[in-house]
């Protein structure tokens, strides 16, 4: 028997992928990357955005229409919120919920396919975000217990990943009896080894000072994703977000001094209903004059049974996309001047395939020279150079195990 196991979506559905990954090889499955070599297929949905929805759907038909066709498992948020429908699509065998997906992969350990492990600690939110379906879809707020964590994470550990990223669908409510976020964090850290922990995207409400003190550890990377979602306290009003850009100004700022050479990043929505041209140069300004170093960057668009859904769509989507990229244009003015920092200096990566790597504080890496020796997964540092003209970043190795073996036998 053998499955393929394909994911639409973001981290927390790729750990959630991992350890389905892992409950099939318990049960002798043997797992194959291309979907046409597979007896069955697991699609991994998600719902976050209409596009999510159509590339859900799309991979979905495509799988249905191959030659012999596999058995098609269709799971995730889009699965949970019209799951009925796409039971009725030709080819599509199985739908499961999001409470029978939970029930497949409890306790699993995740089978990492990447060079970095992630590590499922959270589930549910209850923010109440005017915008956002995935709550609605994930339910309430749940937590792994402690436990359960700890042992996961010695076993990731004792496999060889360098950098293990704890993820969740908000990450910064993990609470499992007195155990917050930093207190988990704080029990993980105690463990030998050289490692690293990256924490996935956190709300900015729930920077505590005990997460603000544990961070300071330099086994927690030097980056942090915090969505902001828009410049204006108005529009964040109209979103039911949890705070104004007072708040999110004095949070980058203690982070900044909390934690040297942080590398932040921030997601922002463009086109909410009611964001006028007023609206959102207040956006543009508040980015400029706050330390945020690069911007993921999305249109909005209308979810249905969310409260956001009867301020319709008014935002013209051509004013939308224009906003938009003028975004995506400053995101990459600041991702390079931030690179630039950090030329000829040396810092901690973890090793990825093709010649990759990624530092602690988010810088992507092109390795040189290329035919190198290395184990992907593994820390290792890095002397940095940053090219203008090519990737932002270059690195030669300094101390990798296998890159050390290469030079003795090239002697």
């Amino acid at each position: 028997m053998t499955a393929a196991v394909i994911t639409v979506g973001c981290r927390l559905n790729q750990a959630e992928s991992d350890c389905l990954r892992a409950r099939l090889q318990q049960q002798g499955v043997v797992l194959v990357a291309n979907p046409r070599e597979a007896d069955t297929v697991y699609v991994n949905t998600c719902t976050v955005t209409g596009n999510a929805d159509r590339n859900s759907l799309a991979l979905i038909r495509h799988l249905s229409k191959l030659q012999p066709k596999p058995r098609i498992v269709v799971l995730g948020c889009y699965a949970e919120r019209v799951g009925e429908r796409l039971a009725l699509i030709p080819g599509v065998d199985e739908v499961w919920s999001n409470r029978r997906k939970q029930e497949e992969i409890a306790g699993v350990v995740p089978m990492a396919v990447r060079s970095r492990a992630l590590l499922k600690v959270q589930d549910g939110c209850d923010n109440g975000c005017s915008y956002c379906v995935v709550a609605r879809v994930r339910g309430k707020p749940v937590s792994v217990p402690v436990a359960t964590v700890q042992e996961q994470f010695n076993q990731l550990i004792n496999q060889g990943f360098g950098e293990i990223v704890l993820t969740g669908l908000n990450l910064g409510k993990y609470q499992s009896g007195d155990f917050k976020l930093g207190a988990l964090l704080a029990l993980l850290l105690k463990i030998p080894g050289r490692f690293r922990i990256r924490l996935a995207s956190i709300e900015p409400d729930c920077f505590d000072d005990e997460l603000l003190e544990v961070i300071q550890d330099s086994k927690v990377c030097a980056h942090f994703h915090i969505p902001l979602q828009s410049g204006d306290d108005r529009i964040l009003a109209a979103m039911r977000r949890r705070y104004n850009t007072a708040y999110y100004r004095r949070l980058l700022e203690r982070l900044e001094l909390v934690k040297p050479a942080v590398n932040i990043g921030a997601d922002v929505i463009t086109g909410f209903p009611g964001e006028d041209e007023r609206s959102f140069a207040r956006t543009e300004h508040f980015l400029e004059s706050v330390p945020v170093k690069y911007l993921h960057v999305f249109p909005y668009a209308l979810r249905p049974e969310t409260p956001a859904a009867v301020l319709g769509d008014v935002v013209d989507r051509s004013i939308k996309q224009e906003r938009v990229q003028r975004l995506r244009d400053f995101s990459e003015r600041r991702r390079a001047a931030y690179y630039r920092q950090f030329d000829q200096t040396v810092r901690e990566v973890v090793l990825e395939p093709g010649y990759k790597a990624l530092t602690d504080n988010y810088l992507r890496v092109a390795l040189t020279p290329e035919g190198i020796g290395y184990r992907c997964g593994q820390l290792a540092r890095v002397k940095l150079r940053f090219e203008a003209d090519g990737p932002l970043m270059t690195g030669c190795l300094l101390d990798c195990p296998e890159y050390a073996l290469v030079k003795e036998e090239a002697l």
